[in-house]
C-alpha cells in the first residue's frame, strides 16, 4: 500500500545519462536514458556537428520520456543532459599532405606547402576521407596556389561544407645550412657550414648554396644546427681598417706596381674600398686582398685627394662605421 501510495517506480525503470560522447550521425533514445526496454530504443533526430555538443534541458527530456513510454528515474524540470559528437582535427600538417598529394607529377621532388589564413575543421572521427580536394590551380613561377575543399559529409551549412584553401608550393632546393650552433660575432669556416639539397624551407632573406661564398663572414646573429645560411645573418669581416697602411697593387700583363698607401675605409676580404696613394696623393678604389694589401683593376680611375673630397669620404667612412655597427 505504501508504494502504491509513493506511486513507486517499477525497478526496470531507466536512468538520465547526464553526459554523451557518440559517434553517429544521429541522437537515439538510449544516447539519453541508460537501462531501457528491449525494442524501445527509437532515433530522436540528427546529431550535433562533430567536436560540437548540445543540451536537453528537463522540460525537454521529461516530454521525450512521456511520448516513448520511458519509465525515468528522478524525474525533473532542472535536469539537464549533454551530447558530444566525437571528431577529428584536421589540421595545417593534414591539409599541407593533401595538397602534396595532389600535385601533378612534373618530377620537383620534394616540397613544402605553406597555407594562408587557415583555420583547422572537425570531422567524423571513423572516417577515412573525410575531405575532398577539388580544383587545384598551382602557379609554378610565383609557387602560390589554390584549391577548394569539400566535406565527404555535409553538414547542412553551405559555410562549413566547402571552403578555399590557398597557400604556396616551395620545391626543395640546395642551401647552405649551419653545421652547428654558433654565438654572434663568431668568424665562418667551412667546417661551420654544409649543404642541405632538399632544404624546403622558405627564409626570406637570400640564401648560400657554396661554401667559399661564406668563408670569413662573420656572423651578426646566434644560429642553431640546421638554419639556412642567411645574407641577413652575416657581414664581412674586417681585414682592413680606416688609417691602416696598406700596400696598393697593380697587375697587368707584364706589369707589376706597388705602391704604398692609406686605407680611407673600412673594408672586408674581397670588398672594394678606398685608399690614398701616398706617393701620387690620389684616391684609388681597390679589392681587400688581405689585412695588409689591396689590389686595384686594370681600368680603374684614381681621383685627386683635395681636402673636400678626404673630408667628405672620411665621413661616408664613419657613418658607414655606425650603421654597421647599430645592425649587429
Amino acid at each position: 500500500m505504501a508504494c502504491v501510495a509513493l506511486q513507486c517506480a517499477p525497478l526496470s525503470a531507466a536512468t538520465l545519462r547526464t553526459a554523451t560522447v557518440i559517434s553517429a550521425s544521429t541522437v537515439k533514445l538510449s544516447d539519453l536514458f541508460a537501462d531501457l526496454e528491449p525494442g524501445q530504443d527509437k532515433v530522436l533526430g540528427p546529431a550535433p556537428a562533430p567536436g560540437t555538443s548540445i543540451q536537453v534541458g528537463g522540460g525537454q527530456l521529461i516530454a521525450i520520456a512521456d511520448q516513448y513510454g520511458v519509465d525515468w528515474l528522478d524525474q525533473s524540470a532542472s535536469a539537464l543532459a549533454t551530447i558530444t559528437r566525437a571528431g577529428r582535427v584536421l589540421d595545417k600538417s593534414y591539409f599541407a599532405d593533401l595538397v602534396e598529394k595532389n600535385l601533378p607529377d612534373i618530377g620537383v621532388g620534394a616540397v613544402s606547402v605553406d597555407l594562408f589564413d587557415f583555420h583547422p575543421i572537425t570531422v567524423p572521427p571513423n572516417d577515412p576521407k573525410p575531405v575532398v580536394l577539388s580544383d587545384l590551380n598551382w602557379d609554378q613561377h610565383s609557387g602560390r596556389f589554390s584549391a577548394t575543399v569539400y566535406r565527404a559529409q555535409p553538414t547542412g551549412d553551405i559555410t562549413q561544407d566547402s571552403f578555399m584553401l590557398t597557400g604556396a608550393i616551395h620545391a626543395a632546393r640546395k642551401v647552405l645550412v649551419f653545421s652547428h650552433a654558433l654565438q654572434t660575432g663568431a668568424v665562418i669556416t667551412p667546417a661551420d657550414v654544409q649543404i642541405n639539397d632538399s632544404y624546403t624551407g622558405t627564409p626570406n632573406a637570400k640564401t648560400y648554396a657554396n661554401e667559399a661564398d661564406v668563408d670569413g663572414m662573420t656572423l651578426a646573429n646566434t644560429v642553431l644546427a640546421g638554419e639556412p645560411v642567411l645574407d641577413r645573418d652575416l657581414h664581412r669581416t674586417i681585414l682592413v681598417h680606416r688609417g691602416d697602411p696598406v700596400l696598393i697593387a697593380f697587375s697587368a700583363p707584364g706589369i707589376h706596381l706597388a705602391a704604398t698607401g692609406r686605407a680611407l675605409e673600412d673594408g672586408g676580404a674581397g670588398q672594394y674600398m678606398r685608399a690614398l696613394n701616398l706617393a701620387t696623393a690620389m684616391i684609388i678604389t681597390g679589392r681587400v686582398i688581405n689585412s695588409s694589401e689591396i689590389e686595384v683593376d686594370p681600368g680603374s680611375t684614381a681621383i685627386p685627394s683635395d681636402s673636400n673630397t678626404l673630408r667628405r669620404l672620411t665621413a661616408s667612412a664613419r657613418a658607414n662605421t655606425r650603421a654597421d655597427t647599430s645592425l649587429r
